[in-house]
């Protein structure tokens, strides 16, 4: 079985996917992580020199790598789901959790966060503000077509999200088995 977390920039899929994989005794692998030490730069000066398209390419080629290993749990970026191929690919091959939260939720995080400039460039020449809104309201469909399970994170702490992550998927196991 293999886990993939989905969602915007800071809703947790990070923290929650670590924890998550503790929890299951799986490993973990966040897909920034591993693309910036591929890169040996981060993903701020990869896409300055590459642009946007190399890094959605190697994205792709990543997430097409890590669709064999098994008891693995993948946070995936926020632009994951962009592409066609990568929704397919994650619906056919993951157990698929949408972490969601809202417009206000992500800004304030984004800014508690000392990594948020060079893990999340800006994506557009929008204030942070409407760059999260339009962003949301553009994704946020995919992200739904894309996910088995939908879970808000603005009210739960990374813990309590993993546990109830956890106890879906083993319900999900439980089911498979039954079928």
């Amino acid at each position: 079985m293999r886990i993939a977390l989905i969602g915007f920039r800071a809703t947790g899929k990070s923290t929650v996917g670590r924890i998550l994989a503790g929890l299951l005794e799986f490993s973990f692998v966040d897909m920034d992580e591993r693309l910036v030490a591929g890169f040996g730069e981060s993903i701020e000066a990869y896409v300055k020199r590459c642009g946007w398209p190399a890094f959605r390419q190697a994205e792709a080629e990543l997430l097409t790598t890590l669709r064999d290993p098994d008891r693995q749990v993948v946070a995936g970026g926020g632009g994951l789901v962009l592409a066609p191929a990568n929704r397919a690919l994650l619906r056919r091959h993951f157990q698929v959790v949408w972490l969601d939260a809202g417009a206000a939720t992500v800004l304030s995080r984004l800014h508690q966060d000392p990594r948020s400039g060079a893990f999340r460039p800006a994506l557009t020449d929008l204030a942070p503000d409407a760059e999260v809104e339009a962003l949301l309201r553009e994704r946020e469909p995919l992200y739904r077509e894309t996910a088995h399970l939908r879970v808000d994170t603005q009210q739960s702490d990374p813990e309590q999200l993993a546990r109830r992550i956890h106890d879906w998927v083993r319900s999900e196991a439980a089911a498979g088995d039954r079928r």
